[in-house]
């Protein structure tokens, strides 16, 4: 069955050798009880671990059932022992945490044995040593003599052919060493058993056959075996320990050693908890900026104009802001104004816009205005009304349902005009100038006064006369019967203001015209002998000159004939000129993009310049840096705690490891190969991950409370205005958190476990039973 031929083994300590065995060679017969005899030191063990697959000789050859096993991986070895070879060791060596059932069990699940199998072999096993009323007992519950008799029902319960055991007697009385050695005999009718023993009596009562060693050699052999048997076959099988035979494994252990799983877990949790108030917090905060963004930016465009933006240089009156829709009076802004700058946006530019990710923006609002003639009567004086106080109103529902109606109606017809306030009831003193209306003599007026007020609509052939080979406007002389001639007439019929709440201001104030008025102005004005003439002349006649367009050139800018040729299209209102559009976000990302989307325009009229203004970039800007500096900041910190806790886990596992060396023997003895002594501990650091991240989630929600109430009671010291702060949530978790911080966990602590998994795999079966511990 198995042969030794010449074997030798050499031991190495320091520049000396040591020769355990001499050239020894042996047979064994499949059925007996060989017992192994001789003085300390002369080599029974080394020969019985040899026998076993725990050591490896220095020289010669070891045949099992025929086959030679100088070819033998470790993998090989780790099977032969679990199919092969039941151990007995002197010290019994059982697995304190597991109980009598489950360390018989053990080989079972390494050779990958169902569940009814495991179970019946096991109980039979404990059966036959006597023990099987014993069996949900821990080893600690149990004598020596009991405890020695588990680690042969461990040894045969997976139908091994040979039982290996080294002074099983020798920590037993001798009431039990006669047990030990009668249950050996008895388990010996069914398979090889070799026994080494300095008791030489109980050797001759119980053995077939006895071998005496003396320094490494054999110098008697009572029943040498004289013929070799019939070759038999050996096949190479594998082992493996499951994850679920691993976790039960690690739980159980975990439960003997309490207070260092808790401890453990604890120094775990603490980077956990750190990671999880920063999520946490940056989730919170993040909500909370998306709210204030949403709030604020929707009154902060990003503006693309084409026409001056006229900019007010003084101080808002102590004026109420949304007075009472019954208090009826219009304030006067009264106050210095002047231009901002002056840009120009052709159609090949409004159809770049209109092709941007509409997903960019909650709105886009074109302000659109057409040069019109509009004249209007003031206590018995005719005055001319500026074009610039009109803005086209948008067919947008969500633009107009920003606004209310304090007073009269809402224009329905071309022909119907509201003015628009703002939100202190107050416009400024230069549009009451344009709309006729005297702002010196008085500080207010009520919406009697103003809705109700008419104004015509001349057309370009009433407007202009034309004198030689050029028009001109007719003059103030003329507006009374260019008035009363006027077949249009334009009315204020409401006056509006913008809801208070409303989460975008699109017009500024002034008057408000349906887009049916634009197209009218516009059609009629295509139709007028001036605009005729000037299309037919082109670049070679300048209507109000009467000379070709020819390029001019002033101290601040230069304007092309094609230029000039536009202008004065749209001057006589032939054109519909988009002034200006605001384009309206939600976040700052999005606000970023669109800026980064204009810039990208390439406008192939280098005379004609597209440019943009954010009255609010260097804030975005600024606030988005300063987030992500304080979540960097925080997540540095947080991984520090990280990284403490995963050395912390390292070290506790590599104590562990070189707590458990002897375990570590007694599972490489039975069959378990390198990799499942890595799993063992790797799948311990995994379940100490998941509880460390558990526990971390729950402490940071514990934690969640008390560091929101912080936080905003700082951020109420240290800060004027923080709209919405009492109602903010610093602290906000969400499920998904859950399961990062417990995945998260448990991926940190293999990642520390698994140098401490790797020695602990790398240990050799004898020199981890050999420590002592």
């Amino acid at each position: 069955m198995i042969e030794l031929i010449g074997v030798s083994k050499i031991y190495r300590v320091g520049g000396c050798e040591i020769k355990a065995l001499d050239n020894v060679s042996i047979s064994f017969r499949e059925k007996e009880f060989v017992c192994v005899h001789g003085p300390s030191g002369c080599g029974k063990t080394t020969m019985l671990n040899i026998v076993g697959g725990l050591d490896r000789s220095t020289s010669g050859k070891i045949i099992i059932k025929g086959q030679n096993t100088s070819g033998f991986k470790d993998v090989d070895w780790d099977a032969y022992r679990n199919k092969s070879v039941g151990f007995v060791f002197q010290n019994y060596y059982l697995l304190p945490h597991l109980t009598v059932y489950e360390n018989v069990e053990m080989a079972l699940n390494l050779a990958g044995a169902s569940r009814k199998e495991k179970r019946k072999k096991v109980l039979a096993a404990l059966e036959k040593v006597g023990l099987l009323s014993y069996s949900k007992q821990l080893p600690n519950q149990l004598s020596g003599g009991q405890m020695q008799r588990v680690a042969i029902a461990r040894a045969i319960v997976n139908d091994t052919d040979i039982v290996l055991a080294d002074e099983p007697t020798g920590a037993l009385d001798s009431g039990n060493a006669e047990k030990i050695m009668q249950i050996l005999k008895e388990i010996s009718k069914e398979r090889l058993v070799v026994v080494v023993s300095h008791n030489l009596q109980l050797a001759q009562k119980y053995a077939d056959r006895i071998v005496e060693l003396f320094d490494g050699r054999i110098v008697d052999d009572s029943r040498p075996v004289e013929k070799r048997a019939a070759k038999t076959e050996y096949r190479k099988t594998k082992t493996a320990m499951s994850f679920f035979v691993a976790a039960k494994i690690a739980l159980k252990n975990m439960l003997r050693t309490k207070f260092k799983t808790i401890l453990t877990v604890f120094a775990g949790c603490i980077g956990i908890i750190g990671v999880g108030l920063v999520l946490a917090i940056s989730n919170g905060v993040n909500v909370y900026i998306e709210d204030v963004q949403k709030a604020a930016l929707a009154n902060y465009p990003i503006y693309i104009r084409s026409s001056a933006k006229r900019k007010d240089e003084s101080s808002t009156p102590e004026w109420d802001k949304f007075p009472d829709k019954n208090n009826k009076i219009i304030n006067i802004r009264k106050g210095y104004l002047h231009s901002d700058y002056y840009n120009v946006i052709d159609d090949e530019f409004l159809n770049y816009l209109d092709e941007m990710d509409k997903s960019l923006y909650t709105v886009i609002n074109y302000n659109k205005r057409v040069a019109m003639n509009v004249l209007v009567k003031i206590n018995g004086d005719y005055q001319r009304v500026s074009s610039s106080i009109f803005t086209e109103l948008a067919a947008d529902e969500f633009v107009l349902d920003q606004y209310e109606v304090l007073y009269g109606n809402f224009p329905e017809r071309e022909n119907e005009i509201a003015l628009l306030i703002d939100e202190y009831n107050a416009i400024d003193a230069y549009i009451l100038y344009n709309m006729g209306f005297d702002y010196e003599e008085t500080d207010f007026y009520t919406f009697d006064d103003i809705v109700g007020t008419e104004y015509k609509l001349l057309s370009n052939d009433d407007y202009y006369e034309k004198i030689g080979d050029r028009y001109r406007s007719k003059t103030i002389t003329q507006y009374r019967e260019l008035y009363e001639n006027a077949e249009t007439t334009l009315k204020i019929t409401a006056i509006m203001r913008v809801k208070p709440g409303a989460s975008t201001q699109l017009y500024q104030p002034g008057l408000l015209y349906l887009p049916e008025l634009t197209e009218k102005i516009v059609s009629d004005a295509r139709n007028s002998q001036i605009v005729r003439e000037q299309i037919e002349g082109g670049l070679d006649y300048n209507v109000f000159s009467g000379l070709p367009f020819e390029k001019r050139e002033t101290m601040t800018s230069t304007y092309s004939p094609e230029y000039q040729y536009k202008e004065n299209l749209v001057t006589l209102g032939a054109i519909a000129e988009t002034v200006s559009i605001n384009v309206y976000t939600s976040s700052f990302e999005e606000r970023f993009q669109i800026a980064a989307y204009v810039g990208a325009y390439d406008n192939k009229n280098e005379e004609i310049k597209i440019s943009y203004s954010d009255f609010i970039q260097s804030v975005t800007t600024e606030f988005a840096s300063m987030v992500k500096v304080f979540s960097a900041v925080l997540i540095i910190f947080s991984s520090v705690s990280l990284v403490v806790s995963a050395i912390l886990i390292g070290i506790i596992t590599y104590i562990s490891v070189v707590e458990r060396i002897r375990e570590i023997g007694v599972l490489r003895s039975i069959g378990a190969r390198k990799i499942d002594i890595a799993r063992l501990f790797i799948t311990e650091t995994a379940i100490i991950g998941f509880f460390s991240g558990l526990t971390g989630f729950f402490g940071a929600m514990a934690l969640a409370k008390p560091v929101n109430n912080f936080v905003v009671d700082l951020i109420k010291e240290y800060t004027i205005s923080f709209p919405g702060i009492s109602q903010v949530i610093v602290a906000r978790f969400e499920f998904i958190y859950f399961v990062i911080l417990v995945f998260g966990s448990m991926l940190l602590t293999i990642i520390a476990g698994i140098i401490p998994a790797f020695i602990a795999s790398r240990k050799l079966p004898i020199k981890a039973l050999r420590t002592e511990g």
